[in-house]
């Protein structure tokens, strides 16, 4: 079952994040009050809407109501927005949401977006929207890293009812044209060999492109 997110202003960096989530296998529904900022936004995604994130029956409309994760992707150069932040978080618990992640500019905004609800803060000048998206739009995802161009690492929890499977009889690269990296047991990381063997509650290390690493995620998990 995909899942459902919902991106709460668009402006340059909800943008981004509308245009990553719209490559990966996820229901997205983006919201801006702005009109021009919806339009472009349409670009990448069917589902937008012009609304006052601080309306919770605005919020209704739009469908936030069963989405799985939030975002509220409002900047805070300016007072107001911030205080339209902590509104809209507060609408979406009283909807609610259980997963909430909010743009912070700062540690002070940090801390008062976490005081309201925010389950997950991301500060833009810190992290690439891409990667969040990655890691949100998955619930399995431990970390995702891009690293050049194409090529990204994806850092993946076994599954628990995972067989216990050597390595090579994953037979990983010849199949999804991807790497196992680095493998991780008990908090130890090790560089996996010929006979290394993959067990459940592993974190397995993966590279290759980011088109394929969605391959992977339905044997791990």
């Amino acid at each position: 079952m995909k899942k459902s997110i919902a991106v709460i202003g668009l402006s340059r960096f909800g943008l981004n994040l509308v245009q990553d989530f719209s490559k990966l296998n996820v229901d997205i529904i983006a919201i801006d009050h702005n009109k021009d900022n919806v339009m472009k936004a349409s670009q990448y995604v069917q589902n937008v809407v012009v609304a006052d994130s601080t309306n919770i029956e605005a919020l209704k409309e739009a469908g936030i109501s069963n989405v799985d994760h939030a975002i509220v992707a409002i900047g805070q150069n300016e007072q107001a927005n911030l205080a339209t932040s902590i509104i809209t978080i507060i609408k979406l618990k009283h909807l609610g949401i259980k997963e909430i992640t909010a743009r912070a500019d700062d540690s002070d905004s940090a801390e008062a977006l976490k005081l309201v609800g925010a389950n997950n803060i991301v500060l833009p000048l810190n992290i690439a929207s891409e990667r969040i998206a990655y890691k949100i739009s998955s619930l399995d995802i431990v970390d995702y890293f891009n690293i050049k161009g194409d090529f990204s690492v994806a850092e993946i929890k076994v599954k628990d009812d995972f067989p216990p499977t050597l390595i090579t009889d994953l037979n990983i690269r010849n199949r999804y044209n991807l790497n196992i990296l680095l493998i991780e047991k008990d908090g130890i990381a090790s560089v996996p060999n010929k006979d290394t063997i993959i067990n459940p509650g592993d974190e397995v290390f993966i590279f290759g492109k980011r088109n394929d690493l969605p391959k992977i995620t339905n044997f791990f998990i």
